[in-house]
């Protein structure tokens, strides 16, 4: 963190929120994947796509970024936010993890996530038995071909009301489309007319005064932007008034201004802008400062770390945008919007730290039991 602040945030850059990334590739002893950086090193598994070894959560970040946050000076620690990430999202103790780290890290945290529910390839990787293989209950609407996660799951509903007991912030990235990726990156199946709305508004209404930053309006690396993906970010914004998006990830930010065939056209992005000119993030969503390159269909790349000048290009992305907005617009996307949201999760989590001090941290009550 002392690295990014004094090396890679500008002047320019006021704030950044820092993730933790939770989910750790397995280096398996007897797949033998190994990556070559461009000196020629020999690394192990570390990016998701390539290995056919499972994905599983390293809870340990969690400590690992706290304990360097909380050793920055109180001016650094202002310009960071540092959110909770080591935690199943899956699992209904991890409501209990959530409200351990605040209480024995009090001061460095501000939000849950980015945690992810339905992502291409990474749902698919993730350890852990099926939901139908587990199930005793009718099974969830939104099962994928694997069928590890849920956005009906009863873990999430505990999650987003100890967000709501507590102000963090959650940033969730679940896209919009299902879509089915291989190990290796190549894509099997895209079901563009196959959306998570219904589960997200279902999601929503379950705790609807948490506040949530729904991670780039659901568009990744492999889920591209459809003709009427505007409209339907639009109705969830409107079903869930907390919620918020970003517009954060270069590969994202790619389709806004340089839309393909059936995507939605820069005006209509201005549009939208406009319309939901208080409910829209901005970020760079740069894994710390360095980038693996993806040279599909299997072989990835380690990054190096990227210079000063490649990092502060980033915000570049974007800005021919801005500039087409009214200046409040582009204001309270780039800036304004993101202090708003986190000033105030830092007040409401202090405060709840404050007051739940002498809590025991080996005894938290357990999430209340799902209604049926």
């Amino acid at each position: 963190m002392k690295t990014l602040l004094s090396d890679y945030l500008s002047a320019s850059v006021v704030r950044s929120v820092v993730m933790p990334l939770p989910l750790q590739q397995r280096w398996d002893s007897f797949e033998h994947y190994q990556v070559m950086d461009p000196s020629g090193r020999l690394y192990g598994a570390n990016y998701y796509i390539g290995p056919k070894a499972d994905l599983y959560y390293y809870a340990f970040a969690d400590a690992m970024y706290a304990r360097e946050y909380l050793q920055l000076s109180a001016a650094d620690q202002g310009r960071l936010d540092l959110m909770i990430t080591g935690f199943n999202p899956m699992d209904r103790y991890g409501a209990q993890h959530i409200k351990r780290v605040l209480l024995t890290f009090p001061g460095a945290f501000a939000g849950i996530g980015e945690f992810t529910v339905h992502k291409e390839l990474v749902s698919r990787k993730i350890a852990g038995e099926t939901i139908r293989s587990t199930a005793t209950v009718p099974l969830p609407a939104d099962l994928d071909k694997k069928g590890t996660m849920s956005l009906y799951a009863q873990s999430l509903v505990d999650l987003l009301k100890v967000a709501e007991e507590t102000g963090l912030v959650v940033t969730l990235h679940n896209d919009l489309y299902q879509t089915e990726v291989n190990y290796d990156g190549t894509v099997e199946d895209v079901f563009p007319g196959r959306t998570y709305e219904a589960a997200l508004k279902h999601l929503c209404s379950a705790a609807p005064s948490a506040s949530v930053i729904w991670a780039h309006t659901g568009l990744g690396r492999y889920v591209k932007p459809t003709s009427t993906h505007l409209k339907t970010v639009a109705r969830i914004l409107d079903s869930c008034p907390a919620w918020v998006v970003d517009i954060s990830w270069d590969l994202v930010q790619e389709n806004i201004i340089h839309p393909g065939p059936g995507m939605p056209p820069v005006n209509e992005w201005i549009g939208f802008f406009n319309q939901y000119s208080s409910r829209v993030l901005w970020g760079s969503d740069t894994v710390m400062f360095s980038k693996n390159t993806l040279e599909l269909p299997d072989k990835v790349v380690p990054g190096q770390r990227l210079t000063v000048e490649q990092y502060l290009a980033l915000p570049e992305l974007i800005r021919p945008l801005f500039s087409r907005l009214p200046p409040d617009v582009a204001e309270k996307i780039s800036h304004g919007n993101y202090v708003r949201l986190f000033d105030e999760a830092r007040r409401k989590v202090r405060a709840w730290e404050a007051s739940h001090a002498q809590d025991d941290v080996w005894d938290l009550s357990g999430p209340s039991a799902a209604v049926r």
